[in-house]
């Protein structure tokens, strides 16, 4: 993902003040020179065209293209509006060399637009005729990772402090150095950014899943997971990164930070289920090429693709790659057919749905019946098929081999997806029929199971063998009951005052939102987890009552304020009558012991609303696991110390001993800069012009940060009326520095100054008027960078 800025007027300020703000920021406070910026603007649109140049643009550089480049729509009807763009030059070098080259020239290679400025102005109607609103708004874009890259002198955002970090953690993890494989860079490019995206949006509560949002993460870690394969990883290896991001990012996400743990643990499950996935298909995959290649045919047919995709989970190129093994290739074009069918079929799926359901509910009202629930005492059953639908929600008789509906039956014991409890998963069996249930819902009296036919044909009033996947419930029992656990403990440590603000159950973990004004501390974490492990070490036995509601509330049983309940409710209680640790209204399904829970971990704890908490927690053998793995970190580190006592005071003492190491580090590498210069007969060399002295040096030691140091100390040592120039080269890359003495800085500005300077070391830079520093790619040009301050010094008494 890519991040963009922007700033926002409703009715407010228009286009003078925008075009003004974004030209300010840019020229005066990120220092970017005005003649590496071009303008681009709707071709009618006089009034921005004299706008910019009333802010000293000059005419020619601001460049007028039609609708398809500077309006904005939001469709074919409705607010719209004229947009401006403003443009970055990367220099002749990188166009197509011609003259006339600019914004909207088909090499699209010098120019890089940075910041978009729309002013919604219009409302188009049905006619294409356009109305002036009323109160017109402006709604600008700039991309960060666009920005960075022009102020850090970099011309690709993988280049930028963004993005380095982690590109170097996977780098050091396979054991590839970053610029010696073209095609590994862009492997650990993609794997870089798809990390970034899954850390993120798994920090936002997105979950693998094959619908929806879900589906997206799911193929995002799938892709960068078969990179991963391509660069030689063929074990699970990308939740180990996560820290990259974290450590890149977190100071300024700090969600990413409470949620690491959560979000290595699931990129670690989600890459052993692909791997298991690959390890499953593979073996279709193989036969069929077997088979393919004994017939002498030379092409995968494309349905053959698609299903490995589909179903398996193998990437294209994975196929691609096999299929190559073996002297084949893949009908792309059928494959690509049936993708453009299944994109089709998702971006309204749910719409569809939505539709769908209604239709049911719809239909439902008119009937008698009620669906019974038997899935607290049973997990297979039989029952018989009483209403069917097709995917679109319209009663059919039958549902064929391939095909996706909903059925409902007399009775099921599938759990309807109800109180933060996701809906059960599993089969249904008939004589030579196989379908799957991928969840399930409740709708008024009748429980709706989503169902796909495998084989055979589900035909309506006839007798089937429900079966839910018992593993996947069984867990989810383990993390329900762990959740009420959970807000007891909290009750307890906190307070009554203690409200559930929401939660979400499901086979790999829990998350509980309650209310409470502050973050937890350490210790109170501490002391909540200790309290649930000590209640489910005393086995305590899980019991479910139903009774009417004015009986269970005057017992104390918890009910929620979000959750209708009927007359009768169904209590559960944790502990044995008149002892319990936990009463509550709960209709979900529950363990009857809370020992089989195991182990409960709290893994993240966070904000998600002014007054609303976050706590995630996961149970059993993921917990168990967790534990397992920090303990086997915490052995390393007692190895590496050579010690098992007082290890976070040694660690505390050796992090504090790496500081001071470091700062030594700056100052040795400060010493030898200026030894290197001795050594080699260059030792500083202080020129004059008119009352003016100033030093132009390259220094030889390839660290950025010492030319600051070095700046520095010239000007201590050199006092006053001093310019100094200072510029190394490492790895292809140019750091170069302006500093001034205090007594010319109402003479001249070194910001300034850089940004004459660094165009010859192919970059560009800012910074304050007394000191001020750019970054470029042309090494070659430093001495031509030194030679241009001495001309403009000239020309600038």
């Amino acid at each position: 993902f890519f991040e963009m800025l922007g700033n926002f007027s409703f009715g407010d300020y228009f286009k003078k003040e925008a075009i003004h703000f974004a030209w300010d920021l840019l020229t005066n406070h990120f220092k970017i020179p005005k003649e590496r910026l071009r303008i681009t603007v709707f071709e009618s649109d006089n009034e921005a065209f004299d706008l910019w140049k009333a802010e000293g643009v000059r005419p020619d550089w601001i460049i007028r293209l039609g609708e398809k480049d500077n309006f904005w729509a939001m469709g074919d009807t409705g607010p719209c509006g004229p947009c401006t763009e403003i443009h970055y030059d990367w220099g002749e070098q990188n166009g197509c060399g011609k003259p006339d080259c600019q914004p909207g020239c088909p090499c699209d290679t010098r120019f890089l637009e940075i910041w978009n400025l729309v002013f919604m102005q219009y409302n188009r109607d049905a006619s294409g005729r356009l109305i002036a609103l009323p109160k017109p708004s402006v709604d600008t874009g700039a991309g960060l990772e666009r920005l960075a890259c022009i102020l850090q002198g970099v011309y690709n955002n993988y280049e930028t402090d963004l993005f380095t970090p982690i590109i170097q953690a996977i780098s050091n993890r396979v054991k590839i150095c970053s610029g010696e494989n073209k095609s590994a860079d862009i492997s650990m490019r993609v794997i870089a950014d798809h990390l970034r995206s899954s850390t993120f949006l798994l920090a936002d509560g997105v979950n693998p899943s094959n619908e929806g949002r879900g589906y997206v993460l799911r193929r995002i870690l799938r892709r960068a997971i078969r990179h991963g394969k391509k660069i030689g990883m063929e074990k699970p290896f990308l939740f180990e990164l996560v820290g990259s991001v974290v450590e890149t990012l977190g100071s300024v996400y700090p969600e990413i930070v409470k949620n690491k743990t959560l979000i290595e643990i699931i990129i670690q499950e989600e890459e052993a289920k692909f791997h298991e996935t690959i390890h499953r298909g593979i073996g279709l995959l193989e036969d069929t090429l077997t088979k393919l290649t004994a017939q002498n045919k030379s092409v995968l047919p494309g349905d053959i693709s698609f299903k490995l995709y589909d179903t398996f989970g193998f990437p294209i190129d994975l196929i691609e790659v096999i299929a190559k093994e073996h002297q084949l290739s893949v009908d792309l074009s059928v494959f690509n057919e049936l993708m453009e069918k299944q994109r089709l079929q998702s971006s309204v799926h749910q719409e569809n749905q939505n539709k769908a359901l209604d239709a049911i509910t719809h239909a439902l009202s008119k009937r008698q019946f009620s669906t019974h629930f038997v899935g607290y005492d049973h997990l297979h059953m039989g029952a018989k098929l009483l209403e069917l639908f097709c995917h679109e929600g319209k009663g059919v008789h039958s549902i064929e081999s391939g095909e996706e509906g909903y059925a409902i039956f007399d009775v099921t014991p599938f759990y309807p997806e109800s109180g933060g409890q996701i809906g059960d998963h599993g089969f249904i069996h008939g004589k030579s029929i196989e379908a799957t249930v991928s969840t399930t819902f409740k709708l008024a009296k009748h429980i709706l199971h989503k169902i796909k036919v495998k084989t055979g044909v589900l035909e309506n009033q006839k007798p089937y063998s429900l079966t839910v996947d018992t593993e996947a419930r069984k867990h989810t029992a383990i993390n329900h009951t762990a959740t009420h656990l959970l807000h007891a403990a909290l009750r307890k440590t906190l307070g009554e005052r203690i409200k559930q603000a929401g939660s979400l159950v499901d086979a790999t973990h829990l998350r509980f939102d309650f209310t409470y004004p502050k973050a937890l501390t350490t210790e109170e974490l501490s002391i909540i987890e200790t309290l649930v492990n000590s209640q489910i070490e005393k086995s305590l036995p899980v019991t479910t009552k139903e009774m009417s509601y004015d009986q269970a509330i005057s017992k104390g049983a918890l009910a929620f304020f979000d959750e209708k309940y009927g007359d009768q409710v169904r209590v559960v209680q944790v502990g044995q009558e008149k002892n319990e640790f936990s009463t509550e209204l709960c209709g979900g399904t529950h363990l009857q012991n809370i020992s089989e829970i195991g182990i409960i971990k709290i893994v993240s704890e966070s904000s998600v609303a002014s007054g609303v908490r976050r706590i995630e927690a996961i149970t059993s053998t993921h917990a168990l696991n967790f534990i397992l793995e920090r303990g086997r970190v915490l052995q390393k580190v007692e190895h590496l110390l050579g010690t098992k006592a007082g290890i976070t005071e040694k660690v505390a003492h050796l992090l504090t001993e790496v500081k001071h190491l470091q700062r030594e580090n700056e100052q040795l590498k400060i010493k030898v800069a200026q030894s290197n210069l001795k050594a080699s007969k260059e030792e500083t060399k202080v020129e004059r012009l008119r009352d003016i002295q100033f030093v132009l040096q390259q220094i030889p030691s390839g660290d950025p940060k010492i030319l600051r140091a070095l700046v520095d100390q010239f000007r201590d040592r050199l006092k006053e009326k001093t310019i100094i120039v200072l510029a190394t080269e490492s790895h292809g890359k140019v750091s170069l520095c302006v500093g001034l003495t205090q007594d010319l800085l109402k003479r001249y500005d070194a910001g300034k100054i850089v940004k004459e300077l660094a165009p010859e070391v192919g970059g560009s830079g800012g910074g304050r008027s007394d000191f001020a520093q750019a970054g470029g790619t042309n090494p070659a040009g430093i001495p031509a960078a030194f030679n241009k301050f001495r001309l403009w010094l000239e020309a600038n008494p």
